[in-house]
């Protein structure tokens, strides 16, 4: 410290909100005036104890700490407003954020527990409207129903997978049926070897088309949510390779005028395109998918077994566009820029190198993140990298808590539904929590030993290797419960993968391929592709290895509440800076303590797929299936969010449906046919209760099974005609296909496709003898009759979908036919059955 500079870092024991933003005025002053009075902010050691809460408090607000959790209100604000089942206040929202606002802005230099307070408020309501505005903006159409059409549109993008291609489809008509509602904007898969469509081509095909699909299970993720904010209407696939349009139509077509944006859009994934092309030319095998994965974001060329072992090494974050790309290839241009111009000593002294190196790896990460695709944790880490570059050219400070709260501003203004989403709740929660942990280590004494010579080898290395573990501890523990609650799924081993595969891709991996975009232009970024695709070999097989050791974990699902409780104590731990962050401490146990609590009991659980074409009877960890060979889709979800690590085939046969084999699925039975078929039905339910819990399946006709310890039967049929004979002997009956009727005569539950349409995934929780709670909380019991031989038995009904008036589920109500909504179903939330000691268990119980 030079001479006459005085350091102030004592402060007074106890000191009001206003004592301590007064002296922080008077410090900021005196640094602004040239004085040699310099203030450095005190260590938590420094920190006098005994400090009531409100002085606490008040110096968190003099700090500025309320404007980090701005961003955070703002999102739950959103989310609050995504997750309603209806739109909260409809279009009046507006007016309520308006007054909101008001009231904030006229209370602005009221006391701060006031200030705060209409504050948060506001905060809230503005991400609920901002959440409102972008549903409205976009007003995705999406498509109704699954239907078989041609299809004639322009290709916006285009993507290569493992046996083909992914195209993103402009629609311009449908044919063959015309689609009365269709979606503007729709993914197509084109398998097979044929030449890939160009991007802005026109042309023309015979596809397969469906809605998005709902949840797997209730409180899993919604691809139809996801879908609607990014334009999707439909999905599906090409029957064959899609044809060029005619000469004509593909030039009306193309020479169409565009928006601005379009115009960009087609050049911007033109360029994408071109970039992936140059990258496979040179690396045709897995590293190439890899390197394409990490330059451009096309990850669909990957392999499922690449990909899995990547998650459970705990390196899926490598494909993931973020900060450690941004930073690792911005950091490198400008390093390389400014060394580059310190050569020259004439430049150095007539331009500003620090300066102009800034700006210009500025505008590399804008490349950098429009050949990208502009992931969500893309954006922010390119909004926080050129706030922290700007910093610099303006001589200020880069690193701090207010660039994440800046780039969390940026995003929810302009996407506020990715605050759902785990994209920007794990880029916010690594990043936050490593500038915390940073910070915090670097105030403690033991992180600057004077026992090692500055500068020596040894330290380098040490500090090298220490940041690397550091890094991956606090970021891999920051975004484990994130990872629980959407993916139910953490690495166990994903320190020991970060610490071998880390040093590869920071070292070798980003320096070749920011070369090699640089070299691109020129044709020369062959050698240093092979240099980075060697180096993807390496993290593969460090990822193969580590994956190997069976470090990945199913946590199932976790419970309601469990997320926002952990996030609330995470904000308050990061973004505080006294005693007060360990308050956050008590939400986040709470948290971890909720899955003990919720799944104390494993009651059995039936479980219906949106299409109807997966049954499932889940007890324990074990679970009875309606096929052998399940859809992975669906199935791999319900193993994740049940922890379901066996299960049970069902018992096929075709000696009873052997009457029906002559007989067209949707063709009507006569009398004879139909007894038979009742008759053969009723035996294999009765067959069933004696081996409950497993599937007994006649081909192509049906498969029933009971329930363990409730005695319920279940069918599932596959020919219409013989759903009525189900109703009169199953408690539970799945239709499969629509049978021309909605409801059963008699007293059992019938799930036609109409109803799945509205509800999704389906979710059935009995109960267990003794009257215990369900495993997802909600309460069953088993009540006898007054006589003594009668037990009634409630079953809990959960839908995958309760907000089916929202704009992203809204078409499930839609009928084309006469071009209306219909009214929801009323679906019960929970279901009585009776059954008898010595009867068929479904004879009603006698009265008391």
């Amino acid at each position: 410290m030079g001479e006459g500079e005085k350091q102030v870092t004592e402060r007074p024991k106890r000191r009001g909100g206003g004592a301590v933003r007064g002296r922080l005025r008077r410090w900021r002053t005196k640094a602004a005036s040239g004085s040699d009075t310099v203030w450095n902010p005190p260590t938590s050691a420094e920190q006098p104890e005994g400090r009531d809460v409100g002085t606490l408090f008040s110096e968190e607000l003099a700090y500025g700490r309320s404007f980090l959790f701005a961003p955070f209100v703002m999102a739950l604000g959103s989310a609050w407003w995504f997750f309603r089942p209806a739109a909260p206040f409809s279009w009046g929202l507006w007016l309520y954020w308006a007054i909101a606002v008001g009231a904030a802005v006229s209370l602005r230099n009221a006391g701060p527990v006031n200030r705060l307070g209409a504050g948060l408020v506001a905060l809230f309501l503005s991400g609920a409207f901002l959440a409102q505005l972008e549903t409205g903006r976009l007003a995705t159409v999406m498509l109704d129903s699954p239907v078989t059409t041609h299809v004639t549109g322009v290709v916006d993008a285009r993507e290569p997978t493992e046996n083909g291609w992914r195209y993103v489809v402009r629609v311009i008509a449908t044919d063959d049926p015309v689609i009365h509602r269709p979606p503007e904007r729709v993914t197509l898969v084109a398998r097979g070897k044929s030449p890939p469509v160009d991007i802005g081509g026109a042309f023309t095909g015979l596809a397969r088309l469906s809605p998005p699909s709902g949840p797997a299970l209730p409180g899993l993720v919604d691809f139809g949510f996801l879908s609607y904010f990014d334009g999707i209407g439909a999905v599906g696939f090409f029957y064959g390779a899609p044809d060029a349009v005619p000469g004509d139509l593909h030039t009306r077509e193309t020479s169409r005028p565009q928006s601005i944006g379009l115009f960009m859009r087609h050049r911007v994934e033109s360029l994408r395109d071109t970039i992936a092309g140059r990258i496979r030319a040179v690396l045709p095998d897995e590293s190439g998918a890899f390197a394409n994965a990490i330059i451009t974001g096309q990850r669909r060329a990957m392999n499922d077994d690449t990909l899995d072992a990547l998650r459970n090494a705990g390196l899926a974050h490598v494909i993931a566009i973020s900060g450690l790309h941004m930073a690792l290839a911005a950091g490198i241009f400008f390093s390389s820029l400014r060394l580059f111009l310190s050569f020259s000593p004439k430049a150095a002294e007539a331009i500003a190198t620090k300066k102009l190196a800034a700006m210009a790896a500025i505008g590399a990460a804008g490349f950098y993140l429009a050949i990208s695709g502009m992931q969500v944790s893309a954006q922010r880490a390119f909004i926080m990298l050129a706030i922290m570059l700007l910093a610099a050219v303006a001589d200020r400070p880069a690193i701090s808590m207010r660039n994440v709260a800046l780039a969390g501003f940026v995003i929810l203004a302009v996407s506020p539904s990715e605050a759902v989403g785990p994209g920007m709740q794990m880029s916010f929660a690594a990043t936050l929590a490593l500038i915390a942990g940073y910070s915090f280590w670097q105030r403690r004494e033991y992180a600057r030993p004077a026992s090692m010579p500055a500068g020596t080898v040894i330290r380098i290395v040490m500090l090298g290797a220490f940041g690397i573990v550091l890094t991956a501890l606090i970021g891999g523990l920051s975004t484990a419960p994130i990872a629980m609650a959407h993916f139910q799924r953490i690495a166990g081993y994903g320190l020991l993968g970060n610490l071998l595969a880390m040093p590869i891709v920071t070292f070798l991996v980003m320096p070749s391929g920011l070369l090699a975009m640089l070299a691109m232009p020129l044709n020369l970024h062959g050698p240093f592709l092979l240099a980075m695709g060697w180096g993807l070999d390496r993290v593969i097989a460090i990822a193969e290895w580590v994956d190997g050791l069976g470090g990945a974990l199913d946590t199932s699902a976790m419970p309601r509440g469990f997320l926002l409780l952990f996030l609330v104590g995470f904000m308050l731990l990061v973004l505080l800076r006294t005693r007060l962050r360990l308050v956050g401490l008590v939400p986040m146990a709470i948290a971890f303590a909720l899955p003990a609590f919720s799944q104390g009991d494993r009651s059995p659980l039936l479980l219906v797929s949106e299409d109807g074409a997966l049954v499932a009877i889940v007890t324990g960890d074990t679970a009875a299936l309606s096929k052998r060979r399940p859809p992975s889709f669906i199935f791999d979800q319900w193993q994740s969010a049940l922890a379901i690590s066996a299960t049970r085939p069902p018992s096929e046969t075709e000696s009873n449906a052997a009457i029906l084999k002559d007989a067209d699925r949707f063709d009507r039975l006569d009398a004879g046919q139909i007894t038979n078929a009742s008759t053969a039905l009723a035996e294999d339910i009765k067959a069933a209760r004696t081996q409950s819990g497993m599937f007994i399946c006649e081909k192509s006709e049906w498969c029933v099974a009971s329930l363990p310890g409730s005695g319920l039967t279940v069918a599932q049929i596959f020919r219409p005609a013989l759903v009525g004979p189900a109703c009169d002997h199953a408690d539970i009956i799945v239709s499969v296909y629509r049978p021309g009727f909605q409801a059963c005569r008699s007293p059992g539950f019938l799930i036609t496709p109409a109803l799945r349409r509205q509800t999704g995934t389906l979710q059935f929780t009995v109960q267990d003898t003794d009257g215990s709670k369900s495993r997802n909380g909600n309460t069953t019991s088993s009540e006898p009759n007054p006589t003594g031989s009668c037990v009634r038995t409630h079953v809990s009904v959960t839908p995958a979908i309760t907000a089916v008036k929202r704009q992203w589920n809204q078409h499930r109500l839609y009928n084309w036919r006469s071009d209306s909504y219909a009214d929801p179903v009323s679906l019960p939330k929970t279901l009585d059955f009776f059954s008898g000691s010595g009867g068929s268990g479904r004879q009603a119980c006698p009265e008391p």
